[in-house]
């Protein structure tokens, strides 16, 4: 509980994320659409179903025939559990011994129980796209014999949790994951995020700033 005190100003610091601009952009033609998804505390990420298991040769392995993907990291006790306990998220935060990701087919954008207004489209290139998947096979932890080491309940092609890749910890969290793969897509996330709502409202002007870009595009 020490640590977590003296650790409670960089999280309110990290709330202070830089704005991004609509030089910083990717120049490139962005024909992908990924989701900022926003739960809580808690980012994750969206795909197209079929784009990105066409693409990741691990989750190809456990998926098929969604319409879409929700891909998330956390802490591999905490993440797991279906109802975790309040000592094993200060357990998560100072001593977790091994992350996880989480990978779900869903068919609805939002997905259940989430507010559409938690859901964020980004557009990104083909590489950003490429780089991206490469990203979250490189997340997922392999065994000796070369596969995915799976953790807890395996409901098949539905909703899996993998050992993941890398430390978890206070100061490198699910929000900070998500902005590793925000910028392995090549998009413009600045500053130190560790919190959902830094990661979400840079996030959030990105979309705007495309958005904005594409309508001035438009022909009149």
């Amino acid at each position: 509980m020490r640590s977590i005190a003296f650790l409670a100003p960089l999280l309110l610091l990290a709330a202070c994320a830089g704005t991004p601009s609509r030089y910083d952009l990717p120049q490139e033609p962005t024909p992908h659409t990924i989701h900022v998804i926003q739960y809580g505390w808690h980012t994750a990420l969206l795909f197209d179903g079929q784009d990105i298991l066409a693409r990741s040769t691990k989750l190809a392995q456990d998926f098929k025939d969604h319409k879409y993907m929700l891909i998330g990291w956390g802490d591999g006790g905490y993440f797991v559990e279906d109802d975790p306990g309040v000592s094993q998220a200060v357990k998560a935060l100072v001593a977790s011994d091994y992350p996880a990701l989480q990978a779900g087919g869903r068919e609805t954008n939002p997905p259940l129980g989430v507010a559409p207004g938690d859901s964020i489209p980004l557009a990104i290139t083909e590489r950003g796209y490429e780089q991206l998947v490469a990203y979250i096979d490189h997340s997922i932890a392999t065994g000796a014999d070369g596969k995915p080491v799976y953790l807890g309940k395996r409901l098949a092609n539905l909703n899996l949790f993998y050992k993941g890749t890398g430390n978890y910890s206070l100061l490198n969290n699910c929000n900070s994951w998500v902005v590793g793969a925000l910028r392995a897509a090549e998009l413009p996330v600045s500053g130190f995020n560790l919190t959902a709502r830094s990661v979400f409202e840079q996030a959030r002007r990105i979309s705007e700033l495309q958005q904005a870009d594409r309508a001035a595009a438009r022909p009149e």
